[in-house]
């Protein structure tokens, strides 16, 4: 193992709820209020769409371009494997120079990668002169069955997953409660377990009472029948010989193995880290870009829209049965 060099998760695409849009010469940052599921390179400057996409349409009865809920399933019982929140720093060009946990921070001086006091990004005097956030990163799987390729069924990649990472606080604030919440009523397993990945609207007087969009982790099936999964899951892994108490502590150790998780080779995009800020321009579900009055303009979305979840639920009832 090379020392400093961090061994991220295996990631096989991207989940977001932002990307670039073309206003007025300038390429813009733009917030969506529906998620993407893309590959993980570029084709002509646009993210190319992943093929999973036509899987979760399929069997969720959503359109392309209205995806709020996504059925996903975790790798890990240890919450803080699924999803890492920090401050991270970053030069002009997308280096990370600094990245902290709000009170012991890795930064890069002079060359060489130093331990130093954090204290966020509103106390800190090196985050006024760097591009300070605090970034959240989530790693799952896409659970569906209708994947194929030719024709043929495609076999999921049980170590790699899908990442979605976002800048905004609530987004932070909700996955973190929601896993800590469930792997501790759950007896500490979460493997085995369906999710919904849903996307959620809220407004605030930060925002202007205009709405803005974050990230929830619902399971898809009741607390006693997920733990019922859950305990039938460890039975049969321990069965069968798999040691996942094994396989978390290799991935932890390789995620603290360098100082920081993204490196300038693993360039993002900044429209992956979107946050709460309502200073960007906005693509509405037509596709045109708005801007104006310095925050959120988004089409709104209601909960009476159709959202795929009860098509979700009868999914897991199919594959429970």
């Amino acid at each position: 193992m090379i020392k400093n060099f961090s061994y991220t998760i295996p990631t096989v695409g991207r989940i977001s709820i932002g990307e670039k849009v073309e206003h007025k010469g300038a390429s813009l940052p733009s917030r969506l209020n529906h998620f993407q599921i893309t590959a993980q390179h570029k084709r002509d400057g646009k993210w190319i769409e992943h093929p999973i996409t036509d899987s979760i349409c399929k069997e969720t009865g959503q359109a392309k371009d209205k995806i709020t809920e996504i059925p996903v399933c975790l790798m890990f019982n240890n919450p803080d494997l699924s999803i890492r929140e920090r401050y991270e720093a970053f030069d002009d060009k997308g280096r990370m120079l600094c990245a902290g946990d709000g009170e012991k921070a890795r930064r890069l001086v002079a060359g060489k990668i130093e331990t130093v006091d954090c204290a966020g990004k509103d106390q800190c005097q090196f985050a006024r002169t760097a591009r300070c956030k605090l970034m959240t990163r989530l790693n799952v799987q896409i659970n569906v069955d209708s994947q194929h390729k030719n024709g043929k069924p495609a076999p999921l990649d049980p170590l790699s997953s899908f990442i979605l990472r976002s800048s905004g606080i609530n987004t932070a604030r909700t996955l973190h409660s929601k896993l800590h919440y469930l792997h501790s009523v759950l007896g500490g397993r979460l493997v085995g377990v369906p999710f919904i990945l849903k996307l959620r609207q809220k407004s605030s007087v930060q925002s202007y009472q205009s709405i803005f969009y974050y990230a929830d982790l619902v399971p898809a099936v009741s607390l006693i029948e997920a733990a019922k999964l859950a305990k039938l899951t460890a039975e049969q892994m321990e069965e069968a010989g798999l040691d996942q108490a094994a396989f978390e502590q290799a991935v932890q150790r390789g995620l603290d193995n360098g100082p920081f998780e993204d490196t300038l080779d693993d360039l993002v995009e900044y429209e992956d880290y979107l946050g709460d800020d309502f200073r960007e321009i906005t693509t509405t579900s037509d596709g045109s870009a708005v801007s104006g009055n310095g925050h959120l303009e988004t089409e709104s979305m209601t909960e009476s829209e159709p959202s795929g979840l009860e098509a979700l639920r009868e999914l897991v009832a199919r594959k429970a049965a």
